[in-house]
C-alpha cells in the first residue's frame, strides 16, 4: 500500500511538471583543459576535480578561476597548481566589489569548498572571497602571492584549515569584515603578518604554527571599512615563534609599514579578545602587546580603547631581545599593555584610557612586562 502511494505521488509531481531532484555531478579537469569551463558548466552541489598539472588564466582574464555559483566544491589532486602569474587573483569567489564604509555587498555565493590546490604568484591575492557564506579553504598551499594568500572579505561562516602559506608581503591569511570564521591548523611562514583579523567578529584563531614572519597575529579595527570595530576574537593554542623577518615596507603612510618586526600577537583596538594557551617565544619586539587604536584619527567611527581582553595560561617567554628600532612605540617586553591612545609618530599618549580595568591577565609564564608591573595591576577574577 505504501509503495503504491509513493508511486502515485511521484506520478502527480511529474504530471504537474515539477522537476525531480538532480544528482550532483563531478567534472574532471585534466592538464591542458580549463577549470573555468568546468566551473561555468557546474550547478549547485557539483564537484570539480582537477588533476595534476599547471592551470593558468585564459588570455584577457583577471583570474585563473571565477566562481559565482553557490554550493560548489573544487578539489585539487596532488600537484594541481593554480599559476596566477600576471593576474590579480588566482581564484575569485563571489562578485568582486569595492569595499567602502557604506556597507558590505550582499551575499551572492552560499557554499564553497576548495581543497588541495597550490595557488601561487598572483599579483595580489591567492583566493579572494567577497560576499560568500559557508566557505571552506582546506589543505592548500598558498605561495608567493604578492600581498595575500586566502582573503575572505564581507563573508560569513568560514573555515580556513590545514593550509601551508608562505611568501606574502602583507597578510598571509587576511580576514576582513567577516562574521564567524575559524582559522585553524595552518602553517604560516615568510610573510609580513601571519594572520590578520580586521574589522571582524566571532573569529577563532586556533592551533596554527606561525614562524619566521614579521609578526604572528594582528587583531585590528582599521579605518574606512564597513564594520567600524573588531570584537569577539579567540586566539588559542597557537605556536608563535621567531617572527623576526624584516618588514619589507619602510615606515610611511601605508598601514602595513607600521607593523613591527618581532611581533607575537598585537591587538590594536580589538574588544573581547581572548588570548590563551599559546606558546609565544623568541619574537624580537614583544610577545603580546595591546595598544589603543590610533586609527581613530582617520575614522571617528572607531572606538579607540581596548575592552574585555583576557590573556591567560600562555607561555610568553624570551621576547623583546631584538626590537624593531623604527616601529616599536614602547620598550620591548614579553607583555606590553598600553591601552591609551598613542600618537604613532611620536609614541606619546594623546588620550588615556579612562577605564582599562575590564582587561586582565592570569596564569601566564613571562619574564618582562611594560610598564613594569602592569600585569599585576590587572588580574583576572
Amino acid at each position: 500500500m505504501m509503495l503504491r502511494s509513493l508511486r502515485s505521488s511521484l506520478a502527480l509531481l511529474i504530471a504537474l511538471g515539477l522537476p525531480a531532484a538532480v544528482s550532483a555531478r563531478t567534472f574532471v579537469v585534466k592538464d591542458g583543459e580549463s577549470i573555468r569551463e568546468a566551473v561555468d558548466q557546474a550547478s549547485p552541489g557539483d564537484t570539480i576535480r582537477v588533476k595534476r598539472g599547471t592551470y593558468t588564466a585564459p588570455p584577457g582574464e583577471e583570474y585563473v578561476v571565477e566562481v559565482v555559483t553557490s554550493d560548489l566544491t573544487l578539489i585539487g589532486d596532488p600537484g594541481a597548481v593554480i599559476e596566477a602569474s600576471g593576474v590579480e587573483y588566482g581564484i575569485m569567489v563571489g562578485e568582486d566589489s569595492n569595499i567602502t564604509p557604506a556597507g558590505c555587498p550582499p551575499i551572492t555565493v552560499d557554499g564553497f569548498r576548495i581543497q588541495g590546490f597550490t595557488v601561487q604568484n598572483a599579483t595580489d591575492t591567492g583566493v579572494r572571497l567577497v560576499g560568500v557564506r559557508n566557505y571552506q579553504l582546506l589543505d592548500g598551499r598558498y605561495l608567493d602571492n604578492v600581498d595575500y594568500g586566502p582573503f575572505p572579505i564581507c563573508s560569513e561562516d568560514g573555515v580556513i584549515r590545514g593550509n601551508f602559506v608562505s611568501g606574502h608581503d602583507d597578510a598571509a591569511i587576511y580576514v576582513g569584515d567577516d562574521d564567524g570564521v575559524l582559522v585553524e591548523g595552518n602553517f604560516i611562514t615568510d610573510s609580513t603578518i601571519g594572520i590578520e583579523i580586521e574589522n571582524s567578529e566571532n573569529a577563532v584563531v586556533r592551533g596554527n604554527v606561525l614562524v619566521r614572519n614579521t609578526g604572528g597575529v594582528l587583531v585590528i579595527a582599521a579605518p574606512g571599512l564597513p564594520k567600524p570595530f573588531t570584537q569577539d576574537v579567540e586566539i588559542v593554542g597557537n605556536v608563535i615563534v621567531d617572527n623576526n623577518r624584516d618588514n619589507p615596507f619602510p615606515p610611511g603612510p601605508r598601514a602595513i609599514s607600521l607593523f613591527p618586526r618581532g611581533t607575537g600577537i598585537l591587538n590594536i583596538g580589538g574588544d573581547d579578545v581572548r588570548i590563551h594557551r599559546n606558546f609565544i617565544v623568541d619574537n624580537g619586539s614583544f610577545g603580546v602587546a595591546t595598544i589603543g587604536n590610533f586609527f581613530v584619527f582617520e575614522d571617528p567611527r572607531l572606538e579607540p580603547f581596548v575592552d574585555g581582553q583576557v590573556v591567560r595560561h600562555n607561555a610568553i617567554l624570551k621576547n623583546g631581545g631584538d626590537p624593531d628600532p623604527l616601529r616599536l612605540l614602547t620598550p620591548p617586553a614579553d607583555i606590553i599593555f598600553v591601552p591609551d591612545l598613542i600618537d604613532p609618530t611620536t609614541g606619546m599618549v594623546v588620550l588615556p584610557d579612562p577605564d582599562p580595568s575590564d582587561n586582565c591577565y592570569a596564569d601566564n609564564l613571562f619574564e618582562t612586562d611594560f610598564p613594569p608591573g602592569v600585569v599585576d595591576l590587572f588580574p583576572c577574577d
